[in-house]
């Protein structure tokens, strides 16, 4: 809740008509004991004051904001409310009554409410930076960042000199991955205010995103220099220093953080990162659950009361669905271990997936759930006894490499559809039939360092006798043509078979000879269906993938192809390249 400093600067607004005007202006007068008392922290003689001039001046809408926002201070957030209704009755376009019940509905988890109220008060008053922000906390908080974004750019322009809200700005620039937006907006910062620890911490995580790592690095270094007891820029340091492959120094950068602040969130669960890519899973689990209190996840509906592994017993569970398409695939890898308990076992799932894992799965019921961002609980139809995120099966099951299956496929595709695929492919004529994907991830999960060019991959897809398949999503239908225009080389394209469920991919998938991807869910399609894959690994790659080795314990069938120096995709390319020719040629 945001106060001013003196209620008294912009208390009275002019009315929208002369007599409400005088009015308000005698309420004002007479307000003048109540706004001494709320200034100086006394809310409840603030009310009593207030209650005065209501009962002499029973039309002034100035009155009753006031009195609600001292009941505000004083939490008694169900009379502030009705007292900010009634302001707005006498008053519709009383902008502080909106942005007031704007707060209240959303500390209430009234988004849809606070949306409406903190629009209103934006209206009323569209150059008050403060209610731009109230509405940007709205939209932050059912998951529309970028309109939040919108919202803050809007705020500075009309309060520039504001610093936290240029490092706010940045803040949130980070939280949807827009670092080249980010840096220079970090860089005025600094020459508006200086090198502070905030601004400087700006400007290392701008430059983490934009991959100037050596720079971020030194960014870091200096803010650090400047405050070495705060634990942000040794965050930013560790992720940095990952990045230049350097582990163990990252390692101990995160463990400084978490020693300045025991209870990081962000700490410990970048600690747990590095645990999981190397390998070290009992480590890495325990503070993997970190993940569901970092920022952008806490508005995940509540899992309660938690399973804590033991033995079910007969007992109703229900998954629920968490991150993006590759790791729900993957963390499916434990559904047969969680059946054999005998569980009545309901589990959440992308639309996209559900015929799949239906199939896949006999003993468990599939819930779709569209939007990861819905606050409804899924109903299963019958009483549920625990429950469990889908990422924190692994904890339970997976604790080291021997507890990784050496499956074969433990997603099953519809036979019909494979065959009907497989004769598709014959079509096409002889030799190894393809599939084909080289972008993956979006801005936050680093697309950038994962995704290549059908122009970069030419060396591979020359090769003769092989036919490819395309298994990239998104909008690709340009790009492929334009290609095959300029290199005589065909991709088949077959949208039915990729923008739909991810069954039909399933099916597609499982009649090819082989698959080539980037850092991908297809990857993972792939894997858990135990297809050949071959992956072109990033330097450090996403967790799932491990720092070290060709193999993944998830996906015995896929193998890795890590770029020996970062951003060096030549070699990995040229080694493919090889390994196909005598596929190929085999």
């Amino acid at each position: 809740m945001r106060m001013l400093k003196n209620l008294l600067t912009g208390l009275w607004r002019a009315p929208a008509d002369a007599a409400r005007a005088a009015r308000e202006q005698e309420a004002v007068t007479s307000l003048g004991p109540a706004i001494e008392a709320f200034n100086a922290g006394r809310y409840e003689d603030a009310v009593r004051a207030c209650e005065a001039v209501i009962a002499g001046k029973p039309q002034s809408a100035q009155a009753r904001h006031l009195c609600g926002r001292a009941l505000m201070a004083l939490q008694r957030h169900a009379e502030a409310e009705r007292l900010l209704q009634a302001a707005l009755e006498l008053d519709p376009d009383l902008a502080d009554a909106h942005g007031d019940l704007a707060t209240i509905r959303f500390e209430a988890g009234d988004h849809e409410a606070a949306e409406r109220h903190a629009r209103d008060a934006v209206a009323a008053q569209p150059a008050e930076a403060r209610f731009r922000e109230v509405l940007a906390d709205v939209l932050q908080a059912r998951g529309r960042d970028r309109d939040a974004l919108t919202e803050l750019f809007a705020a500075l322009e009309f309060a520039p000199e504001r610093q936290d809200l240029l490092i706010r700005l940045c803040t949130g620039l980070d939280r949807v991955g827009q670092h080249r937006e980010m840096l220079p907006l970090a860089q005025r910062a600094i020459a508006e205010n200086g090198e502070s620890i905030e601004t400087l911490c700006c400007l290392a995580l701008a430059q983490y995103g934009v991959d100037d790592l050596e720079a971020a690095v030194a960014t870091a270094r200096k803010a650090l220099r400047l405050r070495s007891d705060k634990s942000a820029p040794y965050a930013v340091l560790g992720n940095a220093l990952l990045e230049l492959g350097q582990p163990e120094e990252a390692l101990a950068a995160h463990r400084r953080a978490l020693k300045l602040e025991p209870d990081s969130v962000t700490a410990r669960y970048n600690i747990s990162l590095i645990h999981l890519m190397r390998w070290r899973f009992r480590e890495g689990w325990e503070d993997f659950e970190q993940r569901l209190n970092i920022n952008r996840f806490k508005a995940w509906r509540s899992c309660e009361p938690r399973w804590n592994g033991r033995a079910l017993q007969g007992r109703t569970i229900l998954i629920m669905r968490e991150q993006g398409l590759g790791d729900e695939i993957m963390y499916a890898s434990c559904y047969p271990d969680l059946l054999r308990q005998s569980a009545q076992c309901h589990i959440e799932c992308d639309p996209r997936l559900e015929r799949l894992f239906a199939r896949s799965f006999p003993g468990a019921r599939f819930h779709p759930l569209p939007d990861l961002n819905t606050r409804e609980r899924t109903d299963p139809g019958a009483s549920v006894d625990v429950y469990s995120y889908a990422g924190s099966l692994p904890r339970h099951f997976r604790n080291g490499l021997q507890e990784f299956p050496a499956h074969s496929g433990y997603l099953k595709p519809d036979p019909q559809r494979v065959e009907h695929w497989r004769q598709r492919l014959a079509a096409l004529g002889p030799g190894l039939k393809v599939g084909i994907s080289w972008r993956g991830g979006v801005a936050v999960t680093r697309r950038g360092r994962r995704s290549l060019d059908l122009t970069q991959l030419l060396p591979v897809l020359s090769v003769p006798g092989v036919h490819w398949v395309n298994l990239q999503y998104g909008d690709r239908g340009a790009e492929i043509a334009e290609f095959a225009s300029a290199q005589k080389i065909a991709i088949t394209d077959w949208p039915e078979a990729i923008d739909g469920d991810y069954d039909e991919t399933a099916a597609l998938v499982s009649a090819l000879d082989l698959v080539i991807s980037v850092c991908t869910s297809i990857i993972h399609l792939t894997g858990a269906l135990g297809r050949p894959a071959w992956v072109l690994t990033p330097r450090i790659p996403e967790w799932r993938y491990g720092l070290e080795r060709d193999t993944m314990p998830w996906y015995p069938a896929v193998r890795l192809f890590r770029q020996s120096e970062r951003g060096e995709w030549q070699p990995v390319i040229t080694e493919i390249q090889g390994r196909l020719q005598d596929q190929a040629n085999s």
